[in-house]
């Protein structure tokens, strides 16, 4: 029974090595991580003390790997080394070369993490008046369902705190923008491709008296949940129809119902 297990325990380690094995600059090769990872270290040494990195070279080292090695590689750079690789590249000057690098070792949802904090980062540090909540929107906006779960839970591994705590520091408390984010962090939108007709006139004849009226009809929260939660199809259908059979542009009506430029312009994005 132990042999058995044995031979088993060996066989699935020679399947994973021959999945990670690929081609590299035209040549069939086994994907010896023990060795590349000292060759890569031997190669990083001198930018310990300097905390200088030659990005063009790391970024032709890793695009002879595909992903899998690549964090196979980084992980193994850090335990055995004690060698932070991702690290070291985000403490250099921003630049394209950077940003290509940072995608050869982080997976997608990461980099988007890293982004929205730097974003709540700069803005928290930042004297000028310069306004992220139209960027940080943008970044949560094509996240389905689970994608938004992986990327709060994410941010809390990463940054040791709930992005929702950050953003209400960053942009305050009860704000409508950190509201928007929050509920938008919620990963609660309807992702079916249907619509209900009646709850398309109602808000649609809402959204038109807030026009008419010359103030919100609809409560902030509701207007809020609506933007969050309902499927694209639903909000699509809201604004096919307010547009029809009120003859202005949707854009008309959020302005009505937000408080100031951006806000709207959020809203907008959606």
């Amino acid at each position: 029974m132990k042999k058995t297990s044995e031979s088993n325990v060996k066989k699935l380690e020679k399947n994973l090595i021959r999945r990670l094995s690929v081609p590299l600059h035209g040549h069939s090769t086994g994907f010896d991580y023990k060795h590349t990872t000292l060759h890569l270290w031997k190669t990083l040494t001198h930018s310990v003390k300097t905390h200088k990195l030659d990005l063009n070279f790391i970024l032709r080292f890793l695009s002879s790997y595909n992903c899998a090695q690549r964090l196979i590689l980084v992980h193994d750079l850090e335990f055995e080394y004690n060698y932070n690789l991702i690290d070291m590249v985000l403490e250099q000057p921003e630049s394209p070369i950077r940003s290509c690098t940072l995608a050869m070792l982080i997976e997608p949802i990461e980099l988007y993490v890293r982004d929205f904090h730097d974003l709540l980062i700069l803005k928290l540090n930042d004297k000028s008046n310069s306004d992220i909540s139209r960027k940080l929107v943008q970044i949560v906006l094509p996240l389905d369902n689970d994608d938004t779960q992986k990327f709060k839970e994410t941010y809390k591994n990463l940054f040791e705190n709930s992005i929702e705590t950050d953003i209400e520091v960053v942009q305050g408390e009860k704000t409508i923008i950190s509201k928007l984010l929050i509920q938008l962090l919620e990963g609660q939108r309807n992702e079916e491709p249907n619509h209900s007709l009646s709850a398309t006139k109602l808000i649609a004849k809402k959204l038109s008296e807030g026009v008419e009226g010359g103030k919100p009809v609809i409560d902030y929260d509701i207007f809020i949940k609506i933007f969050t939660h309902d499927a694209f199809a639903q909000l699509s259908s809201i604004f096919d129809m307010y547009e029809d059979q009120y003859g202005y542009p949707i854009q008309v009506a959020i302005e009505h119902q937000c408080q100031s430029k951006i806000e709207a312009e959020c809203f907008q994005d959606i």
